[in-house]
């Protein structure tokens, strides 16, 4: 299959030089001598064999692609359907079929309030993580947006730091945050430190994106409870981003405050999840699975019961819903098992129909716009990243310990590194 040559002949229009399509080298001899580090590394035509160059056939390289694609599909095709959502508890699941699906018919709209947070990772070294987080919250009425009566947004710093101990006579990893508000009205807003910690047997220290998630998830159920008591009132809506599972005992506490404060003065608590990894029995993706089935059914906008409980820390009633008629997408959604389970068909739909008359937006049809907006201003972007990172190495520069601790950061940094070299 492979030959070594001591020129490269361009089996495409691609040029080796800039990795761009250029018409004027097709068929042209390049010598060895010319080929740059970048083409090698990207491997689009070449290969390395002992130093010597391989050239390769973009037909050689389709084979085992086209096999893959070939034995995939084969393997993909073969099982058979079993349309219950697959749980790691014992709550009822309901098979999923044609003449289960519920027509979401028009309805008088709510008030919805959606809750969304983000974080972006500043530096990471194995005994230290540095986060900046957000959580923002927008409130509409079917197509209006109602102007908050208080912040609505909340801006802090993180880190988290490891620490060994030893707990009859076991090795565990003790991780602590602290946090460090915006300002002085956000601080009253966040979580307590306490409430953050995170005990492991595991002595590989935990990767940052786990770690990172922590502060920001509970923050979130300690903002959202606050909306809950500030802007809301019987019969209003609040929606959480994600589903209503929960990850930890400490994220179960501030869920279950939320919860509590939320019967308490009657807003119906709902988890929308804009990605789900549900499988049903049979192994095949949960919500692919509905949208085939939903073929059989002649109403356009509907929702389908799928499990009072799917997993341990799980406090909502999952359905699957299709909030638009042009909508690509069927969505989990989860609402409070204990507030579904009392209420009547007419209540349930006008939940849905709220969220619906929400879901309209030409660029996302079937995903509620106060979602849009919330994940909009929640989001750590690239470009605001960058620039705290910016402010991050101009206070430690000043500071000469730090100067002494920035191999900390380095010894997890040589493959960012070596991306910056080969790409």
């Amino acid at each position: 299959m492979y030959k070594t040559v001591s020129t490269v002949n361009i089996l495409s229009t691609r040029c080796f030089y800039c990795l761009n399509l250029c018409p004027s080298v097709r068929q042209k001899q390049v010598p060895r001598s010319a080929i740059v580090n970048r083409e090698l590394t990207r491997g689009l035509l070449l290969g390395f064999d002992n130093g010597n160059r391989l050239d390769i056939s973009s037909k050689d390289m389709a084979e085992p692609v086209r096999n893959l694609i070939v034995d995939l599909q084969h393997q993909l095709t073969e099982k058979k359907h079993s349309d219950v959502a697959l749980s790691s508890v014992k709550g009822k699941q309901y098979e999923i079929k044609a003449s289960e699906f519920i027509e979401i018919k028009d309805s008088e709209s709510k008030k919805i309030a959606f809750v969304d947070g983000g974080e972006g990772q500043l530096d990471e070294a194995p005994n230290y993580l540095i986060t900046i987080n957000r959580v923002y919250y927008s409130i509409f009425q079917g197509k209006k947006r109602i102007k908050p009566k208080t912040n609505s947004r909340i801006q802090f710093f993180s880190y988290v730091m490891p620490s060994i101990h030893t707990d009859k006579g076991k090795k565990k990893i003790r991780y602590d945050t602290r946090l460090f508000a915006h300002t002085e009205e956000d601080k009253i807003l966040l979580p307590d430190e306490s409430d953050l910690t995170l005990i492991t047997e595991s002595s590989t220290v935990l990767q940052g994106t786990r770690l990172s998630s922590v502060a920001r998830r509970i923050a979130e159920w300690h903002f959202a409870t606050r909306v809950v008591e500030k802007e809301l009132n019987r019969g209003d809506i609040l929606v959480i981003d994600g589903s209503l599972h929960t990850n930890s005992k400490n994220e179960t506490k501030y869920a279950d405050m939320l919860y509590e404060s939320a019967m308490k003065k009657g807003v119906i608590v709902c988890g929308l999840a804009k990605t789900s990894r549900l499988i049903t029995q049979a192994g095949e993706p949960l919500l692919p699975r509905i949208e085939e089935i939903s073929g059989d059914v002649s109403f356009q906008r509907w929702y389908v019961k799928v499990a009072e409980e799917l997993s341990l820390y799980d406090k909502g009633f999952t359905l699957a819903v299709k909030l638009h008629p042009r909508s690509k997408f069927v969505f989990r959604l989860d609402i409070l098992r204990k507030q579904f389970l009392e209420m009547e068909p007419d209540e349930i739909n006008s939940v849905l129909y709220s969220m619906a008359d929400n879901a309209q937006d030409i660029g996302m049809h079937g995903y509620p716009y106060g979602a849009i907006d919330a994940d909009r201003f929640a989001q750590i972007r690239n470009d605001e990243k960058n620039m705290y990172q910016g402010i991050l190495l101009a206070e430690r520069m000043q500071n000469k310990e730090w100067k002494k601790l920035k191999k900390h950061s380095e010894s997890i940094s040589a493959h960012d590194v070596l991306n910056q070299v080969t790409s």
